[in-house]
């Protein structure tokens, strides 16, 4: 994996997650819709949008940290070819 491939993955996981967090509000929304306490409903949203976040965040630092091992092991290859 190249560095401008590496930088190019995490803009897409970034622009990803942003279009995502609005998906994690429809979806909750719609999943918390039939509950008749407002006040039940709101704190269920909530959980719902929390544990959708905790999962989406969750997920972005597993791929981070794969691509920083892939971007360190391109650089450690590519570095001790040129000493």
């Amino acid at each position: 994996m190249t560095i401008i491939s590496a930088i190019k993955h995490t803009f897409v996981g970034l622009f990803a997650l942003a279009s995502l967090s609005g998906c994690a509000s429809a979806l909750c929304d719609a999943q918390t819709d039939h509950a008749t306490n407002p006040l039940q409903r709101e704190n269920n949203r909530l959980e719902c949008q929390r544990q959708v976040m905790n999962a989406m965040d969750e997920h972005e630092r597993k791929k981070r940290k794969e691509s920083d091992a892939q971007l360190k092991a391109y650089l450690d290859k590519h570095l001790k070819d040129t000493h």
